[in-house]
């Protein structure tokens, strides 16, 4: 993966290898989103800055501003922690749906 995600493909497609590496060592359903929060958490492409922003300008940011509203915003806000907090939002959301997916399968 280049340092950038540089269109909803590639973050769709990034999600998917973080949701199919947590299929393969989680049972159950509950477990693996737990674990979709952690990977999402951990995700150079959230705590990294400029990653976060190439999410943010790249790509979609509905549902990591959906996460924001959800969690009532952040204290504190500068323009680095917002990007790294949709991104997570964003990645998180779209790692549980690629596991909804593969648990439906």
């Amino acid at each position: 993966m280049s340092n950038e995600i540089k269109s909803d493909f590639a973050l769709d497609a990034y999600a998917l290898e973080c949701a199919e590496e947590i299929f393969a060592n989680c049972d159950d359903r509950d477990g693996a989103m737990d674990q979709a929060h952690e990977y999402a958490d951990q995700s150079e492409y959230v705590i990294y800055y400029f990653k976060a922003h190439s999410i943010c300008y790249h790509c979609s940011m509905d549902q990591g501003e959906q996460f924001l509203e959800d969690v009532g915003g952040i204290p504190n806000p500068t323009y680095d922690t917002l990007a790294s907090a949709i991104a997570y939002g964003e990645l998180r959301a779209r790692i549980e749906s690629a596991l909804t997916d593969l648990f439906d399968a």
